[in-house]
């Protein structure tokens, strides 16, 4: 059993080499926060409005798309790509740039942008997520081999196209995305990943110092780069070997360049501030992100918990305050924020202060929250058990416990409520 894990592990761990889909990983609670030198990245100023002749009208249809897309706009961003593969219906990255408005909104209609999942311990490869759409797979998988074909054609006409190459790559690591984090096709999605690097690789190869390669073969090199010495020697063995420092630095140089491959790099580097404990690094990342495109409320969110990954508590909670301030003013896409999770971390710093009459609230609304999740309305309904319990009202708190265990009886936080059944929580 334990042999078969870790193969599973370390075939995860390299399936994800060559893509970064969803939010990064979260650090641990209690894990010492990182300081790290904050580094500084080119911040693009508003220029002066000027007409753009009608032969630019692509590329403000793709900017709105894209605009769209990072606010979370999945159907208009959807809409809007659609309408540019019928303006430029033989580029292969109008296509790849649809599909992954249809990965994305997909992923995350299942919950598999949730930060969590990808933490320390793996806990995506356990956590049950709603099957995806079988429809929405067909619908990108066809949308991709539209791109993987065109990008192919043009490579026959032009081994040396190095836009082609990447178009490639882009479509192969998409693929791979869907395989590693929706349908969990481990293998398939390590072989995405390999195709995608070779291809990433000749197109930097073939058009030196352009940046838009470097975010696939950063993500390689940082994740090869970072796994354990025993998953590094098969990484070796089949040549997925990587570089952490110089991963970052790939990344890096994609973030202070133009265009919205920087703002995948920018998010990228989040997910690796994160990964690393640097959370003072991931804070203005993500304050600049929100600024940008302040329809993401996931951004906001993201802000606040990194804010209190980095020990930053009352700061945090200013933050959490703002993105419930905004869901009830109706602020244009705080309708989709996750108030599960934003009460649940409100309770989690509240309970930290010891002011538990305030957690025990916090939490009693994160079980109750519109959207939430089962994993958040049980662990929160655990935690309204252990405040229950340490202000002395042990009646309330078994019947916390005790729907706890309905929740999910076979779950993790059903076990740990069993235990204070016979004997009252008490902090350590």
């Amino acid at each position: 059993m334990a042999k078969a894990v870790w193969r599973k592990r370390a075939l995860v761990a390299l399936a994800a080499v060559a893509f970064c889909g969803g939010w990064g990983s979260t650090p641990l609670r209690g894990q010492p926060p990182g300081l790290h030198t904050p580094r500084r990245l080119h911040t693009p100023r508003r220029r002066r409005q000027t007409k753009m002749p009608a032969a630019d009208a692509s590329q403000r249809l793709r900017n709105a798309a894209l605009n769209s897309f990072y606010n979370l706009d999945y159907p208009r961003a959807i809409q809007a790509f659609q309408q540019l593969t019928r303006l430029q219906p033989q580029n292969p990255a109008a296509w790849n740039e649809l599909g992954n408005a249809l990965l994305y909104q997909e992923m995350y209609r299942v919950g598999a942008l949730q930060s969590q999942l990808y933490s320390h311990g793996d806990p995506f490869l356990v956590t049950p997520m709603p099957a995806p759409s079988r429809k929405a797979v067909q619908r990108f998988l066809n949308v991709e081999q539209q791109a993987m074909r065109l990008a192919l054609q043009q490579i026959g006409s032009n081994a040396e196209n190095a836009a082609a190459h990447y178009a490639l790559a882009v479509a192969l690591a998409q693929v791979g995305t869907l395989q590693f984090t929706l349908t969990k096709q481990y293998l398939p999605a390590l072989r995405s990943a390999l195709a995608a690097r070779e291809e990433a690789k000749k197109a930097e190869q073939l058009r030196p110092g352009w940046l838009p390669p470097l975010i696939i073969l950063g993500a390689h090199n940082y994740i090869a780069g970072s796994l354990p010495w025993t998953v590094k020697i098969l990484a070796a063995v089949t040549g997925t070997g990587g570089d952490k420092k110089k991963g970052i630095a790939q990344i890096e140089a994609v973030a202070r360049g133009p265009g919205f491959t920087a703002v995948d790099a920018q998010v990228l580097l989040v997910v690796i501030d994160r990964r690393e404990g640097w959370n003072n690094q991931a804070v203005p990342l993500l304050h600049a992100l929100h600024a940008r495109f302040p329809r993401n409320v996931l951004f906001a969110v993201e802000e606040a918990e990194a804010s209190e990954a980095a020990g930053w508590h009352d700061q945090a909670l200013a933050e959490y305050r703002a993105v419930l301030a905004g869901a009830a003013r109706h602020r244009p896409g705080y309708q989709r924020a996750p108030l599960a999770k934003v009460w649940y971390d409100i309770g989690t710093i509240d309970r930290l202060y010891s002011r538990y009459s305030a957690a025990l609230a916090d939490f009693q609304r994160a079980a109750g929250a519109p959207r939430a999740t089962l994993a958040y309305r049980q662990t929160a309904t655990l935690a309204a058990g252990q405040m229950e319990d340490l202000l002395g009202n042990r009646a309330a708190a078994l019947n916390d416990y005790k729907r706890c265990m309905a929740l999910a009886p076979d779950a993790g936080p059903a076990k740990e409520a069993r235990k204070y059944l016979h004997k009252p929580y008490r902090t350590k």
